[in-house]
């Protein structure tokens, strides 16, 4: 009797899990849906935002070339790829330059292959939110490249950031991956973190007048990887850390020593502020320094810094004249508290399947079933 109830209670198990893989499966699957963003087909969405409105959760939107002027609000888990994978034909321009071109309030949401520009504050801004992909997109003409507010374990992967004031900026923003990204001619700081610790920052390009803002927090973050074997974004043997330039041609990367030629330099560059990358990058291959630099455009920036001289010199502070009667009461402002196009959003960076229920489901009715034998 006792080994017939047994043998019922495992047929029960097994049914119980089929079923509830079952439904998860169709939920996941039936939901799912992809949207297209074409202002010249018929059924298309004309704007990405409307595209946004309209998706449900594990969406997948499909955004044809084009300039679209609009900010663009991402408040629930999608995934937004441009149809070419290209940043440089699918543009998002700020249509309020005092608000970010691209604000992310979801997690698990998916941003691929855009050239986002003209804002007065982020290009892409990541605000509260985790686990994100943020990849291949070119940021530039904004006050923050990329910004992240109280972000953590999100995934900023292969992207250009340049002609901002600063290329990344964290704050409070914790356990994210920093990887892959070309943070160059950017007129103020490549990267800035404030209140951020345990990211880890490895394989990028700096080349910046200041790579690193000074910060005692430095030293709470890894600017470099475990060495492993496997080809660099300067085509050398290993990633490690990442490779520190400046325009001038001066920079750590530019002028270390590598005596035994494996792509590594001898010594740890010592991070602005604190803390250290490890394994800095060589450029062991220097073609691959001038294949990076033709995705650049250093002839804007030496014009952006013309242009701001210029300014500089003909105008004058907006205080300059004032009276002191005419700015009492006033207050201050608060502070704001590759190839790239051939990495695609791997599909765990998208939106979620059943894959981890499954496991942890299948996993478990194994373990009852083991023991029931």
């Amino acid at each position: 009797m006792e080994r017939v109830k047994e043998k019922n209670l495992q047929v029960f198990i097994i049914v119980a899990v089929a079923f509830i893989l079952a439904v998860i499966c169709t939920c996941s699957f039936a939901s799912a849906a992809n949207l297209r963003v074409d202002p010249a087909a018929e059924g298309g969405y004309t704007t990405i935002q409307a595209a946004v409105d309209a998706a449900k959760e594990g969406d997948t939107i499909f955004v044809n070339q084009g300039t679209y002027v609009e900010n663009l609000i991402i408040d629930r888990q999608v995934r937004i790829w441009s149809d070419s994978r290209n940043p440089e034909n699918t543009i998002v321009k700020a249509a309020d330059p005092t608000e970010s071109a691209v604000e992310i309030t979801a997690d698990r949401a998916t941003f691929s292959g855009f050239g986002v520009e003209d804002s007065d504050k982020a290009g892409i801004l990541l605000t509260g939110v985790n686990n994100c992909y943020i990849n291949n997109n070119r940021a530039r003409n904004s006050e923050y490249g990329i910004l992240l507010q109280d972000a953590g374990t999100n995934n900023i992967n292969g992207n250009i950031l340049t002609l901002n004031e600063i290329g990344i900026r964290l704050e409070g923003s914790n356990s994210n991956t920093i990887q892959d990204n070309l943070v160059a001619y950017n007129y103020g700081f490549g990267i800035s973190l404030e209140e951020s610790s345990k990211n880890i920052i490895y394989n990028n390009y700096f080349k910046n007048a200041e790579n690193v803002e000074e910060n005692t927090v430095n030293a709470d973050n890894a600017w470099q990887s475990t060495l492993s074997t496997k080809s660099n974004l300067v085509r050398g043997p290993y990633i490690g850390g990442n490779f520190w330039a400046n325009p001038e041609g001066t920079g750590y990367s530019e002028t270390c020593v590598d005596g035994n030629s494996n792509g590594i330099c001898d010594s740890a560059y010592e991070v602005t502020g604190g803390g250290s990358d490890k394994s800095p990058l060589f450029p062991k291959v220097p073609g691959a320094v001038t294949t990076l630099e033709n995705k650049l455009d250093a002839g804007a920036y030496d014009q952006g810094l013309a242009d701001r001289e210029g300014t500089g010199n003909e105008t004058e502070s907006p205080l300059e004249g004032v009276t002191e009667e005419e700015t009492e009461g006033t207050t201050e402002p608060a502070g704001e508290g590759e190839e790239t196009s051939e990495t695609g959003a791997p599909e765990e960076n998208g939106a979620p399947g059943p894959g981890l229920a499954f496991t942890f489901l299948a996993a478990g009715a194994a373990y009852i079933l083991k023991r029931k034998r």
